[in-house]
């Protein structure tokens, strides 16, 4: 193990931890944000918004999913997974999405833990093209839905 990939493989998943558990610079965390919604509000169609606050976390579990499945074995997940419409949703499928993005961040999370600090620089689909790139990409897209959630949460609140 280089110098490198001990400052920062271990600083990207310092930051994916943040992002999704807490103390991330920019606010609260992913988790922190959900730990007050309820299955009720989180079914709600905000006024003049296209998604639920479900919807976005689907969304982000989604593409930490698709981050994984890069990294792991060069492949896409299939994109009919993306932005599912929820017609209802109980307290029990609430919980559900959460233990989902709670997996999924997981799986991501061991898998940055296992790289090298070679692998950063691999080519990787995406705008910036290197697992690096992919990883705060990824950093980025988890902050930006979480702030959809927080703005949905605080319009539906009232």
């Amino acid at each position: 193990m280089g110098l490198r990939r001990a400052i920062e493989v271990g600083w990207l998943a310092d930051q994916l931890e943040r992002s999704i558990h807490g103390g991330a610079w920019h606010g609260p965390s992913t988790r922190e944000v959900l730990s007050g919604i309820d299955a009720a509000t989180a079914g709600l169609p905000p006024d003049g918004s296209p998604h639920a606050i479900v919807e976005h976390v689907r969304h982000i579990t989604f593409w930490l999913n698709a981050a994984y499945s890069r990294i792991a074995n060069g492949r896409d997940v299939g994109s009919d997974a993306d932005w599912p419409k929820e017609k209802t949703l109980s307290a029990e499928a609430w919980f559900q999405v959460i233990a989902d993005l709670g997996e999924a961040y997981k799986t991501l999370h061991t898998a940055v833990l296992e790289l090298d600090d070679d692998r950063l620089d691999d080519a990787m689909a995406g705008s910036d093209p290197t697992v690096r790139g992919l990883l705060l990409g990824t950093l980025q897209h988890n902050a930006y839905h979480t702030g959809q959630i927080v703005l949905i949460a605080r319009e539906l609140a009232g």
